[in-house]
């Protein structure tokens, strides 16, 4: 049975650590009990992906006019003071088009650029948290099927694209544009993780902040079943989301209380890149790995705390 991890850009002495983990807790190990799996946890954005494929569908939905925009409780989530009827009425200006042609409409140009910038606007203001839990109430009117399609059309978009910072202009002399950062990757590192663990009777869980219905499928290509994505949801009701979140929201605190519910044990492994991520790494049994995109406080943290550490994994662009 295999037990080393491909080279790849691996740093040796985070390699050695982790190839020492499943050795020390996979089913080559004198303790190994089928019945009782290792738990092994991932968080998704910019630990097993290159960017946020939150963010990646977000931009989609906002480009391809995929909101249910006629839903008053749509609109009332957005509070007044981030510009809401500045881009509500140019969106009703090419709500009654065709997307193409309402994509060559310049109140397209004004709505998209508009409601990109008070997302960001608000993401600064409120924090994290409020947008990530904020992102997923704005899919309120879709069933979880229609997430998951809308989840597959973007990701496959965001994986043909090339990793770039895109401006969106009002016009082609806007001077003062809304910057969207677009393109995602696999780490292959990250997936040979999971597969090497899987091949070792690890139970491989994915927990994110980001609404689980976008994640399941791709998590999916990683060769995590869908039953194993732990993630943002709303309450349904008659098939549909509403706005009322389901509890725990996994992010911060909310990930040890989600694995608690969902799995019921302690993991052996945590990977992480976030201050969301802080307490689910440190509720970890053994070994935490923070994926570093140079947040002082996290590095800091992890020399306090004996994380292994390694910088974000390099992409084709």
């Amino acid at each position: 049975m295999e037990t080393k991890l491909p080279c790849r850009s691996w740093l040796f002495e985070v390699k050695a650590a982790l190839e020492a983990l499943v050795q020390r807790h996979g089913k080559m190990s004198g303790g190994y009990d089928p019945d009782d799996q290792p738990v092994a946890i991932f968080d998704w954005d910019d630990t097993a992906i290159f960017n946020d494929v939150g963010m990646g569908v977000f931009y989609f939905q906002i480009n391809e006019l995929q909101f249910n925009f006629e839903l008053e409780e749509f609109w009332d989530l957005i509070p007044p003071k981030y510009g809401r009827e500045i881009y509500r009425s140019n969106y009703e200006q090419i709500q009654n088009l065709p997307i193409n042609e309402a994509k060559n409409h310049p109140a397209y140009r004004r709505y998209r650029k508009f409601f990109t910038q008070a997302c960001h606007d608000l993401w600064q203001s409120e924090g994290t948290a409020h947008f990530a839990l904020l992102q997923v109430q704005l899919m309120v009117g879709f069933s979880p099927a229609e997430i998951v399609l809308i989840a597959k059309r973007a990701i496959d978009l965001e994986m043909s694209i090339p990793c770039r910072i895109v401006s969106i202009q009002e016009s082609e002399t806007d001077p003062d544009p809304v910057k969207a950062k677009h393109g995602i990757r696999v780490y292959q590192e990250i997936r040979d993780l999971i597969n090497l663990m899987q091949l070792h009777g690890f139970d491989v869980w994915i927990v994110t902040g980001t609404c689980k219905y976008i994640v399941q499928p791709f998590a999916e290509k990683y060769g995590v079943p869908s039953d194993r994505v732990i993630g943002a949801e709303m309450i349904i009701q008659n098939g549909k989301f509403t706005d009322q979140p389901m509890k725990p929201m996994p992010y911060e605190d909310g990930k040890p209380d989600a694995i608690r519910r969902y799995i019921g044990k302690k993991p052996v492994f945590v990977a992480g890149n976030s201050p969301g991520d802080m307490a689910m790494m440190k509720y970890c049994d053994d070994t935490a790995l923070l994926i570093d995109c140079g947040d002082p406080y996290l590095q800091q943290k992890s020399v306090e705390l004996g994380w292994l550490v390694h910088p974000q994994f390099e992409v084709a662009t």
